[in-house]
Parts: structure tokens; C-alpha cells; sequence
């Protein structure tokens, strides 16, 4: 008996069948074996191409192997290849009609192509031969209605079971009938790969690799924000099965979206919310089939992993203006007297909290006769404090309008601290044990109030000065005797900044190994703040997030989960990296030196060869010079239309182009950044309030800043419309951008603002540089495609209003056929191109409808392993 290749263990599998060898004797060939599984571990790192090449080489080896044509199959199906797929999976069908995975990836083409009756054909022949086949069971229910499994008739224990309870300051875990603390040190999974939408889910083989990764990390809970498929619930009951002295924890939430009008009390959106509360309760104990529905799970659920469920997070980070509303709405509902839950003196939102965890735990308790600790989700946005330096969006405007102020249009902005949810309202009763606890998102750097008050800026943790620790101390002061978690923290490795921090702890512009010392050390301190845990967002990148700085300039919407990109911190906090497959392969320049032979130059002269590639995330340059290196390098893109944009690169004496340009990088000494005509500027930064001096203005110090810091009284707003038009002159400027607005206290001070010119490219290798200098004078750059105003590179979209838009608008994009780019550089006075017009060539890339991705594993899982190794040691002690 052998395993068919060594493919059990693929992305895109659930299983694997066991034949006896003669099955596969015609497709043997000495050593070929070998290449196979080598294909595989290739294609389990992210490796595509690899994995590729190896499953070729073991086809050209064994030109029988049917092995290394399944390989081909999947690398196909990954890729998006449906007919390349199919042909290579239908002939190995046709030898070998019991081919489980073959058979499996014919079922994955037929439902990608919507053919839903050959779908499930090639399931059903799958569960034909394997019956408890996961993956064909996880289809076929969401193609077709399948009986449920059959069940153990529910046998009710005699008393009410709790592996879990709130105690005081701290979870505890009930372990061989004692009553043991508990401390978590989660992460938080989101399960959209690259080029998926949040609601498609990855298969069975995927959540199984997950756990394992997981538990290896150090995590002792694993935090899902709603129903995921059965593969996930059935991964971890088999891990913690198998691991009953360490297993992993699930801390459980319920999604909810904004009711309409504002109403939680809405009768038919409460109800739903509270199905969706009952659906989650039975797929933990394993009796829930869910039919399917748009965006969501389904299946049947039969693993039973309530006995280590930790406790029910409900909700969202609900918006300010929604629990405004409710509270306007429904002024005089304040309380909520049930059976298990009870709150008293809150506001009417607190009481219908109060009244959607009672109903959670009425329902588990006569279900099931269990409990656990409940809490909903908060965010510093609605906390129960108040800050003195955060005025509300009405006080601002007051304060302002009293000052003479110009009031600049707003850019995306919830109304923060004008609001808050309180969970110390929550009172469990004497009938629920388990109790409740206190949860919030809480990062480092937002809202404002957090960098801006002078009593967290005076804070400091063990480790030094930390804003942050200040935050956390005065949360947890305002609730005490319950457990309080942070359910989501940690910074970015994203290319571009969203929002800068005293400490450094910015929102994004993180080498790797910066954000793995960051979230080591926010993770030790809200240990040392005396919380009851933190869970790390997240596990893995997910590029269909968005950020408020990026949001309405990734056009088509719909389509940014094609791509990554970089300057959008909320798209890369993972652990894992899901990145694209490099434009040109090599670990280092010295390795890709060699790749970029194989690369059609772009154009080659006296003076040097350009070439250029694209990949997801980035577009890719390479210059050659013949000579010595230049003492500036200038590289000009055409991006939208040749007859606008400036007809020259930057500066005065810079020669001019033989076609308009609306971007350039400029390579000076070691230092290299985008500018853009002005009229391609997708942000218009200004200085205001010219009248006022600045001695009054309090300025907070950034001791980490990204290059080109500004701090002062500066706005922000979009330059509307994005329209370039002809310019004989070369004048460009820096892609500045505010992160920090200028925001009023309570008492009316003035707190600077604060921002960056996100054109400054970092120097050095990927993931962190986006440029090299090489020994040979050549000059590579990786240019973020948001840079250049590309607003989605795998449909070749870019920035550019039509004619007649105005600044009210709706922001508009282009799609283009090839960009233009034109090199010339200077020695001295001198510039290559000798007073001749600098051609523009014009360089295309092809689209793609499913990116070409691989998953690597950031510094951070180590830091975090070694940092809750060392937590687990100091906060575990002996039971009571």
C-alpha cells in the first residue's frame, strides 16, 4: 500500500486515496518518485512555478507518469488554467478511474466553470470510493442538498457543563477537575487566499496545515470571526484529539452586519443575528447542517469541539454613528434584566449587548446544558472613556468655526470618542458562572487620542517609553474584576504608512524584522498591563482588505483582491506573507542579475539597457549604463495618455521626452523617490491658518519617522480632478501625504499634524527594499503599483478622471493598453541624452483574472513563538 505521488498533503486536496502499487506500476520510473514529491513540497511552500518545473521534469523523466500529470493538473488549476487542467487530469481519469485526486480537481474545474451536474458526478464518484471524503462531502453539499450524516442521539449531562469560566482578572480552563489560569496568546484567522473573496473558503488540506502551524507557532487559541466550513472545526478536533495535554482553544464569533435604520431592535435582523448566534452554538457541538447561502459556510458539522471552545465573541467594530443612532432611537431602553445576563445604568446599545449574550447563553444552556464566558466586540473608537485631546466631530467644528478656521473637506473619518460601550454594565447572574469579560481591537497608533495625550506619552512599560502601555493601563483600570483581551493588535509590513506613532509603532512601513520586534513587545506588554490576553492580527496577508488612505483609489473595487498592494498596511499584517510570485526570480540581485538576462530589453542604446516586468504587487526595472554609474538616474512613465503630462523629466535642464509624462523616479546618490505632475497627484497637502503663529501648537515627536517626516499645521484633501494635461517643463512633485490630521482638544488646543512623502523608495532586497544600487552600476527598483497611480495591475487600470469631471466626481480610472517609459541619466552637468528627445518604449504586461501567489513565514512566528513561550512560563501557575 503506498500513497498515490505523496499528494495528500496539497492545497487544494482533502484527501488521498491508498491503492496497492500495482495500480501505479506502468507509471513507475526509477527515482521519478522523487521529483514528485518534491513537485508537492513545492507547491505546499507557495512555490507554483517550482512546483511546476518539477512535476515537468518528472513527465520528461517518466513519460508514463501519471503522478507528475496530476501535479501538472492542480499547478494549472491554481493558475486559473481550467482547459490546460482538465486535459491533463481527464487522461489520467481515463487510466485510472479511481484516481481520488485527479477525480477531485476534475470536480474543482466543473464547479469553477458552474457546470454544477458534472461537479457533482466527479464527487460522487469520490465518495463512491472514499465515503468520508471531506472535500467531495464540503461540494456536494453546496451543490446539492445531501442528507445529513448520521448522528449519536444528544445525551444531556446532569448538570451544566463550563470548560471555561471568567474568574476575577483571568479566564481559567477546567483541567482534570481542577480550575487552571489561563492566559491567552492567540491569533486571529481570516481565510480569504489571494485573489478570493472573504466568503471563499480554502479546502480541508489548507485548514489542516494551518493547525499544525499554528500549534507549532505557540498559540493556544485560534480567534474565528464567523462560521467557517467543516474542514476548519473538523482540523482542529483532530489535532486536539490527538494533543489532549496542549490543545488549541477557539474563542468563537458571531458576524453581524449594521441593521437598517439603526435599529438592533429590528425584528427581522435581530432574528437573524440570533439564528446566526443558534447556528454557531450547534456546529461547536457538532449538529448543524447548513444549507448553503451567498457569502457564507455550510456543510454538515459533526465535529464536536465544544470542549474547547473558550468562550463567544459576538459582533463587530461597530460604527459610531450606528450606536449613536440606536441610542437616540431607543432612549428609554437602558436595562436588560435576563435570565443569565442583567445590565443596569447603560446606555441602550450596552442593554441590547446585554440582551443578545443572555439570549446566546439561554440558548446553549437548555440545548446543550454548557456555558462559557461571552463578551462582544469593542474598539477604542466606542471605549467607555473619555479623552481630552479627541474632541467629537460637533466640538471641533465649534472650536474652529470660533477661530476663523477654513474647514477643509474631510477625508474618510469616523467620529471617534464621541460614543462609547461599556462592558462593566454586563452583570452575569448567579445562574451563569461562566461569567463575561471584556474585549477590544486596540493597535498602537489609533485614534488620536492615543498618540496625542500627555499622560500616555508620559507611560512607559518595563521596556521603555510606550503610548500604547499608558492605553492599556487605563483600560484595564476601568475594568476591573473581569477579564479584559485584546482581540486584535500588532503593525503592518506594508509599504506605505497610514498613520505615524511616537514610538515608531506607525500603521505600516515596517521592515519584517521591525514588525517582529513590534509584536513581541505589544504582545509582552499587555501581559505586563494585566490583561487577560492578546490575540495577534492575523495569520495570513489578505489582499482584498482595504485602508481608508487607499480605499477609493483601488478601482475596480471588486477587483482588488487581485492584487497586493503595498501601500495598503491593512493588506499585509500576516504572519504568513501571501505574496506574487516575483516578476523575476532570485533571492538576491546576484541571483536575479541572471533571471533579468532572460528578460526582453525594453529598449538598449550607446548608453545602457532597460527592461522591465510585473508582477502583482510591483512593476520591475532594471538599467544597465556602459560606464561608470551616473550621478542621477531618471526613469519617466507615461501612464495614461501620451499627448498630456509634462513633455520633459524633472528639472530644469532635464532633456525632454517624446511623449508626456505623469511620474518619474529619480536615483540621486543613494537615495531614490517617486514624484508626479502635479495634475496626477491623487492628494492635494496643504499648509492653512498662515495667519497664526506656531508656538502654540503642540507637536508630538515621532522617534522612529519614515523619511520626510512633516509635522505642522498641514491638510489634506484629494486633488480632484486627476486630469493631466500638456506641459512643456519637467516640474514635479513629492508624493506627500497627511496621516495624522490636525486635530482640536476638548479645551480647544491644537495638536499638529503630521505626514510623509510616500515616494521615498527604500533601499535593499525584498520583501523590504523597493531598490538596489549594484556593484556593476546598475540600478534595480521595485515601484509599488499605487505609486504610479495603477489602480489595479491585473486589468491594467489607472487614476485619471475624464474630461469635464469636477471635485465632486466620483473618482474615476482608465484602462490602458501599455505605459510608456523613457531613461536618460546625467554626469555632472552632462544628461545622456545629449539635447535629442529621450524616447518613450512602451511596455505591456499580460492581465490575469487569478494571481500567481506563494506563502512565506515572516520573522514575527518566531518572535511570537519564543515571546509566549516565555509568557506561558511566568503566568501559568498552580491551580487554587
Amino acid at each position: 500500500m503506498r500513497r498515490l505521488g505523496g499528494r495528500c498533503a496539497a492545497i487544494l486536496l482533502g484527501t488521498c486515496l491508498t491503492l496497492p502499487a500495482s495500480a501505479w506500476s506502468q507509471g513507475t520510473c526509477p527515482g521519478h518518485e522523487a521529483t514528485v514529491a518534491a513537485g508537492w513540497a513545492s507547491y505546499r511552500a507557495g512555490a507554483i512555478m517550482q512546483a511546476d518545473s518539477l512535476f515537468r521534469a518528472a513527465l520528461r523523466a517518466c513519460p508514463t507518469s501519471d503522478p507528475a500529470r496530476v501535479g501538472i493538473g492542480y499547478v494549472a488549476l491554481r493558475e486559473g488554467w481550467l482547459d490546460s487542467a482538465s486535459t491533463y487530469l481527464e487522461g489520467v481519469v481515463a487510466r485510472h478511474p479511481g484516481d481520488i485526486d485527479a477525480l477531485i480537481g476534475l470536480g474543482l474545474i466543473a464547479a469553477r466553470r458552474g457546470d454544477s451536474a458534472a461537479a457533482v458526478r466527479r464527487f460522487e464518484a469520490v465518495r463512491a470510493i472514499e465515503p468520508d471524503n471531506s472535500t467531495a462531502r464540503d461540494y456536494l453539499h453546496r451543490l446539492v442538498v445531501v442528507p445529513p450524516p448520521p448522528r449519536p442521539p444528544l445525551q444531556l449531562p446532569d448538570t451544566v457543563i463550563m470548560p471555561a469560566r471568567a474568574h476575577g482578572d483571568r479566564f481559567e480552563i477546567l483541567v482534570d477537575g481542577a480550575w487552571r489560569p489561563f492566559y491567552i496568546n492567540g491569533i486571529n484567522l481570516g481565510a480569504a487566499l489571494p485573489g478570493k473573496f472573504p466568503s471563499e473558503f480554502p479546502d480541508t488540506a489548507v485548514y489542516t496545515k494551518w493547525i499544525a502551524q499554528i500549534t507549532e507557532m505557540g498559540a493556544n487559541t485560534i480567534r474565528l470571526y464567523t462560521i467557517n466550513p467543516p474542514g476548519l472545526y473538523d482540523a482542529i478536533y483532530s489535532y486536539n484529539v490527538a494533543h489532549p495535554a496542549r490543545p488549541l482553544w477557539i474563542l468563537h464569533g458571531v458576524w453581524a452586519e449594521l441593521p437598517p435604520e439603526g435599529d438592533y431592535l429590528d425584528s427581522v435582523w435581530e432574528g437573524e443575528f440570533f439564528a446566526e448566534m443558534r447556528r454557531v452554538v450547534d456546529l461547536l457541538h457538532g449538529r448543524a447542517d447548513l444549507a448553503p447561502r451567498p457569502g457564507h459556510a455550510s456543510g454538515h458539522y459533526v465535529a464536536d469541539v465544544s470542549p474547547w471552545v473558550l468562550a463567544y465573541l459576538i459582533g463587530r467594530e461597530w460604527e459610531p454613528y450606528s450606536v449613536a443612532d440606536f441610542n437616540t432611537l431607543r432612549a428609554s431602553d437602558t436595562t436588560w434584566s435576563g435570565r443569565f445576563v442583567r445590565v443596569s445604568g447603560g446606555t441602550p446599545m450596552d442593554a441590547w449587548l446585554g440582551r443578545a449574550l443572555d439570549t446566546l447563553v439561554a440558548y446553549e444552556t437548555a440545548t446543550y446544558r454548557a456555558q462559557r464566558p461571552v463578551g462582544y466586540t469593542n474598539w477604542p473608537t466606542l471605549d467607555p472613556m473619555r479623552h481630552p485631546t479627541e474632541s467629537t466631530a460637533g466640538e471641533e467644528v465649534a472650536i474652529r468655526e470660533a477661530q476663523g478656521e477654513r474647514l477643509p473637506r474631510r477625508v474618510r473619518e469616523l467620529d471617534n470618542d464621541s460614543v462609547g460601550l461599556d462592558a462593566t454594565r454586563l452583570h452575569p447572574t448567579l445562574a451563569f458562572p461562566a461569567g463575561v469579560f471584556a474585549s477590544f481591537h486596540a493597535y498602537p497608533y489609533y485614534p488620536d487620542f492615543m498618540v496625542l495625550d500627555p499622560g500616555y506619552g508620559r507611560a512607559a512599560s518595563s521596556e521603555g517609553p510606550s503610548n500604547y502601555f499608558g492605553y492599556l493601563k487605563d483600560l484595564k483600570a476601568h475594568h476591573p474584576g473581569m477579564p479584559l483581551i485584546i482581540a486584535e493588535y500588532g503593525v503592518p509590513a506594508s509599504r506605505g504608512i497610514a498613520h505615524l506613532q511616537p514610538q515608531g509603532w506607525h500603521h505600516g512601513g515596517h521592515s519584517e524584522a521591525d514588525m517582529a520586534a513590534i509584536d513581541a513587545r505589544l504582545t509582552r506588554e499587555i501581559a505586563e498591563a494585566g490583561l487577560a490576553g492578546g490575540i495577534l492580527f492575523a495569520w495570513m496577508d489578505e489582499w482584498f482588505k482595504k485602508n481608508w488612505l487607499v480605499i477609493d483609489f483601488e478601482l475596480p473595487a471588486e477587483r482588488n483582491r487581485l492584487w497586493l498592494n503595498r501601500m495598503d498596511p491593512e493588506q499585509m499584517y500576516g504572519v504568513y506573507a501571501m505574496e506574487p510570485e516575483p516578476a523575476v526570480a532570485g533571492e538576491t540581485a546576484g541571483d536575479r542579475a541572471r533571471a533579468w538576462r532572460d528578460v526582453q530589453p525594453l529598449r538598449v542604446d550607446a548608453h545602457g539597457t532597460l527592461r522591465a516586468a510585473a508582477d502583482a504587487a510591483a512593476l520591475w526595472l532594471r538599467y544597465e549604463p556602459v560606464g561608470p554609474p551616473p550621478d542621477e538616474l531618471q526613469i519617466g512613465f507615461d501612464m495614461v495618455d501620451s499627448t498630456a503630462g509634462a513633455f520633459a523629466l524633472a528639472g530644469d535642464a532635464a532633456p525632454h521626452t517624446s511623449a508626456g509624462l505623469e511620474a518619474v523616479v529619480v536615483v540621486r546618490g543613494d537615495t531614490a523617490r517617486v514624484v508626479l505632475d502635479p495634475a496626477f497627484q491623487p492628494f492635494k497637502v496643504f499648509r492653512f491658518r498662515r495667519q497664526f503663529t506656531e508656538e502654540h501648537l503642540q507637536r508630538p515627536t515621532f522617534l522612529a519617522p519614515p523619511p520626510d517626516t512633516f509635522v505642522g499645521r498641514w491638510a489634506l484633501e484629494y486633488n480632484r480632478p486627476v486630469h493631466p494635461v500638456p506641459r512643456a517643463k519637467g516640474v514635479y512633485e513629492p508624493a506627500l501625504v497627511v496621516t495624522n490630521r490636525v486635530r482640536w482638544g476638548r479645551d480647544g488646543t491644537e495638536y499638529a499634524g503630521a505626514g510623509y512623502d510616500r515616494g521615498v523608495l527604500l533601499p535593499g532586497e525584498p520583501p523590504d527594499g523597493d531598490w538596489q544600487r549594484l556593484p556593476d552600476g546598475s540600478v534595480e527598483l521595485r515601484i509599488p503599483w499605487l505609486l504610479l497611480n495603477v489602480t489595479d495591475p491585473s486589468s491594467r487600470h489607472v487614476l485619471f478622471d475624464p474630461a469635464g469631471a469636477t471635485e465632486s466626481s466620483d473618482l474615476s480610472a482608465t484602462q490602458v493598453q501599455s505605459i510608456g517609459i523613457a531613461v536618460t541619466f546625467r554626469y555632472g552637468e552632462r544628461w545622456s541624452a545629449g539635447g535629442s528627445i529621450v524616447p518613450v518604449s512602451r511596455f505591456t504586461w499580460p492581465t490575469w483574472d487569478a494571481p500567481r501567489w506563494r506563502a512565506r513565514r515572516r520573522p514575527v512566528f518566531d518572535s511570537l513563538q519564543a515571546t509566549w513561550r516565555d509568557l506561558e512560563r511566568h503566568l501559568t501557575r498552580e491551580p487554587h
